[in-house]
């Protein structure tokens, strides 16, 4: 029986090997492109992009380098395609996304972290099932869910005013991802499903506990190991992919114990709401009430099954908070950083207080949260500066030609303004580097300085890519994150920076970008 297992595995290898070479032979050739020195045949220069010091700290150097288009080396002898072009990552995301899709290895990892929801989903069923979350995330919808991202970041406020009361100071030290995480998944669940997680409270909730350091544990100093095991996925049929996600490692069982605490809790709220439209009570627009009144649909066009809605309910729970999380972390860490600025936001925010009440309204309206132009820098250059995801893939899904802005020197001396590419070609695109080029975001690109917002750096840029300010941290295109919007952003850091001043902690400890799959603060 032993035998049986293991007697595939060269015969394995050397499938791998013989399809590399007729995809060589059979492909337009970017080995002409520069490119880092190739690494390992087993991992290649994975480990730089997944394993660095501090992340993205590879695809920055590597730009600087060889230039914005450049060939790097996959897991098991493959050839990427790594580009921060910003023309090239307009082209691939928008203008011809419909021919570029994710990896097999790429949504095997979605599928672990997130279920098989919308940002797992490919083609028509990607399309139908935006376009039935699309309303719930609307503007109309989002304005409703103000006072409730408002409420929640002041449970917050009340809690670390307690703390301060309790031990008679006017200054304490906060783990800050910590209550950020805490702040949004509460904020989520409140506005998003009607239910309350109780994170803030610590209360004991399983869930909150299983998203607890989740993607350290999970994808955080992989060994070159396992980096080559997860590439193998790509080559595979998808079932066996599956079957794989049972096999007892440290990282899997991790993920595959928050995911049953995931689904579960799902089913739970899917049961709850669909008893309540049931019995009468009126469903909004939230996107809670769009999911179920989409399970009850008699249209096949607009159904979902109970099993897609609590993997769209996977997806948000853990997509809607994580990032929000994220981005507050940075955001005032860098208000820490530069306490000057800290003091412009807080006045800002004052100011528009006062507007409002002058007018009669005791709450700022979302009308007021957009008219604040340096909080939207902050959060501008924030998502600039601090992407939560460095990298996104994708696969050619025929033959391509990507345009570059930047014309690119080959190896050869030859200048090319366009990279042919063929179908199943293997392309990164470096979000991270993206935001660093200077011929983007001007000669201070490796500074955080949200000024650049103001003085209108978005005017001079030929590129449209993302869904805020140019940055493409959130995607772009029909794959563009579908409920981004600043206004839980705004609201909680309203609330903090009018009740708080930041500062660094004692001794000034240093902060480093941890490349956990996402990019967390460690």
């Amino acid at each position: 029986m032993i035998s049986s297992y293991y007697l595939p595995v060269p015969a394995l290898l050397v499938l791998l090997w013989l399809r590399g070479i007729v995809r060589r032979l059979r492909a337009h050739s970017i080995s002409q492109l520069p490119g880092p020195p190739p690494g390992p045949w087993l991992v290649g220069n994975l480990p730089d992009l997944i394993r660095p010091e501090s992340a993205a700290e590879a695809e920055l150097a590597w730009t600087d380098k060889y230039g914005p288009a450049m060939r790097i080396k996959g897991a098991w002898g493959t050839d990427a395609l790594f580009t921060a072009d910003p023309t090239a990552l307009q082209y691939i995301l928008n203008t011809a996304g419909h021919h570029f899709g994710k990896t097999q290895q790429n949504r095997a990892t979605v599928r672990l972290v997130t279920g098989e929801g919308l940002v797992f989903a490919e083609g028509h069923q990607h399309t139908t099932q935006r376009k039935i979350m699309n309303p719930g995330f609307s503007y109309g919808a989002l304005k409703v869910f103000l006072p409730l991202f408002r409420s929640t970041a002041q449970r917050t406020v009340s809690k670390w005013k307690e703390g301060m009361f309790k031990y008679g100071s006017t200054s304490m030290v906060l783990d800050i991802p910590d209550w950020m995480a805490r702040t949004t998944l509460d904020a989520l669940g409140q506005a998003a499903f009607d239910y309350e997680f109780g994170a803030i409270d610590k209360k004991d909730n399983e869930l909150a506990n299983a998203y607890s350091g989740l993607f350290a544990d999970s994808f955080f100093n992989r060994s070159d190991a396992l980096i080559a095991f997860e590439a193998l996925w790509e080559f595979i049929p998808f079932q066996l992919v599956k079957r794989l996600e049972m096999l007892p490692t440290k990282q899997l069982s991790r993920l595959g114990e928050y995911m049953k605490v995931a689904r579960s809790v799902a089913k739970n709220i899917v049961d709850t709401q669909t008893q309540s439209l049931s019995i009468g009570k009126d469903g909004g627009k939230d996107i809670m009430s769009i999911l179920i009144r989409a399970n009850m649909s008699e249209d096949s066009r607009t159904k979902m099954g109970e099993g897609e809605i609590i993997a769209q309910l996977t997806t948000l729970m853990l997509a809607g908070h994580e990032t929000t999380s994220s981005t507050l972390c940075w955001a005032l860490y860098e208000l820490a950083m530069h306490p000057e600025f800290q003091r412009l936001i807080r006045e800002e925010i004052r100011e528009t207080r006062a507007q409002a009440s002058q007018r009669g309204d005791g709450e700022m309206t979302i009308a007021d949260l957009d008219s604040m132009h340096n909080m939207s820098a902050l959060l501008k250059e924030t998502l600039r500066y601090h992407p939560i995801l460095t990298t996104l893939h994708r696969e050619t899904l025929a033959d391509e030609i990507i345009p570059l802005s930047t014309p690119q020197k080959t190896k050869t001396g030859e200048t090319i303004t366009a990279v042919p590419v063929s179908k199943g070609q293997k392309i990164t695109m470096s979000i991270a580097a993206y935001h660093r080029l200077v011929s983007v975001w001007g000669e201070d690109a490796d500074a955080w300085r949200p000024q650049r917002f103001l003085e209108g750096v978005e005017s001079s840029q030929k590129n449209s890519i993302g869904v805020f300010g140019n940055i493409a941290t959130f995607s772009s295109g029909a794959r563009s994150c579908i409920g981004f919007r600043t206004i839980e952003l705004q609201a909680i850091l309203i609330e903090l920076l009018e009740n708080f001043e930041f500062s660094s902690s004692p001794g000034n400890p240093e902060i480093v970008k941890g490349a956990s799959q996402i990019v967390v603060p460690m």
